[in-house]
């Protein structure tokens, strides 16, 4: 099992809703494509049915 620091690193990002990158949490804009639409990754972990 990762570390809580790694797991709150990786989950501490925001998300790009047109290409899907993972950007900083202080982003404004897409690092790849300058899209300003950007969601806060879930935290909650998909379950698997």
């Amino acid at each position: 099992m990762p570390f809580a620091e790694a797991i709150e690193r990786r989950l501490t990002r925001k998300i790009c809703m047109k290409c899907y990158a993972r950007n900083s949490i202080n982003a404004t804009k897409c690092r790849k494509c300058g899209y300003t639409g950007l969601r806060v990754k879930s935290k909650e972990r998909k379950s698997a049915k």
